[in-house]
């Protein structure tokens, strides 16, 4: 189980509860949460090709319509379609296969990592170490060497990134079963954290992000982390009947030798019913 909560007076993770199994400690209300860690190599992990991509292709574009636009105010239509003609395209290609070229081998050369994952009252977060840290594979990544000096333990482990979306900052979500991933957008249109779930982690993290976010209307969500609506409570207070009270005038008047209703005597004692003589003294 993924999900565990932090004693703040141990110091431990224990399993979520109201008190702490270890010390008796009452635990708060946001000290649940699913944390976790997974191996991922940026060679073979689509999400980096994803970030690589939302750079290289709007930049590419950009230049494309610049070289386009220059060639127009230069020389007009004619020399736009001189310099298409020439083979401009097929070389902005090869252009374009030797920058993807450059970043497979910039993937390559980083190795494996290591990313943290915490998902807790505050939002999701995401911490990034490189084990076996080298100068090249800093360099890889565009990082400076020095952090070496920072390297902690045998295996030379290296912290890389830090990231933190809270939950009021995220506007859509998205599901990826296949890959075991919840992708999270801040705004809709930027990916800002896969989370890589794993499948102990996978129902824990889903049911603190329908917990968090299921119930807000102006984030868009899968059917699945949606919560339903509570049905509307009817008010069905009842009304005690209400006793007609008998006016004076409402009364008919009594004819000759006709009694009232409250001139009724009522019946008559019975002989048994009376109470017995005294004794003689």
């Amino acid at each position: 189980m993924a999900l565990t909560a932090y004693c703040k007076k141990c110091g431990m993770e224990v399993e979520p509860g109201e008190i702490c199994p270890r010390c008796g400690t009452r635990l708060g209300k946001n000290a649940a949460h699913a944390a976790w860690c997974v191996e991922r190599r940026p060679v073979s992990d689509w999400m980096y090709w994803n970030s690589v991509m939302r750079l290289l292709l709007p930049s590419a574009l950009l230049i494309l319509l610049l070289v386009l636009l220059a060639e127009i105010l230069g020389g007009g239509i004619g020399a736009l379609e001189r310099m298409i003609a020439s083979g401009f395209l097929p070389v902005l290609l090869l252009l374009f296969a030797g920058a993807l070229a450059l970043v497979f081998a910039a993937l390559l050369l980083q190795g494996k990592e290591l990313s943290d994952f915490v998902i807790d009252s505050r939002g999701i977060h995401e911490t990034r170490y490189l084990p076996g840290a080298t100068k090249l594979k800093l360099l890889a990544r565009l990082k400076s060497p020095a952090l070496l000096k920072d390297a902690a333990g045998e295996e030379r482990v290296v912290k890389l990134s830090e990231r933190d979306l809270p939950w009021k900052n995220v506007s859509r979500v998205q599901l990826w079963p296949e890959k075991c991933m919840i992708l999270f957008y801040a705004p809709g249109w930027w990916l800002r954290i896969p989370v890589i779930c794993t499948p102990f982690s996978w129902e824990d993290t889903m049911g603190m992000t329908r917990e968090k976010l299921g119930k807000k209307k102006k984030v868009r969500l899968p059917a699945s982390l949606v919560q339903p609506a509570a049905p509307a409570r009817r008010r069905t207070g009842r009304r005690e009947p209400v006793q007609e009270q008998m006016r004076l005038e409402d009364l008919e008047p009594a004819g000759p030798g006709e009694s009232l209703p409250w001139d009724d005597p009522g019946p008559a004692p019975r002989a048994e019913d009376a109470a017995p003589d005294e004794p003689d003294a």
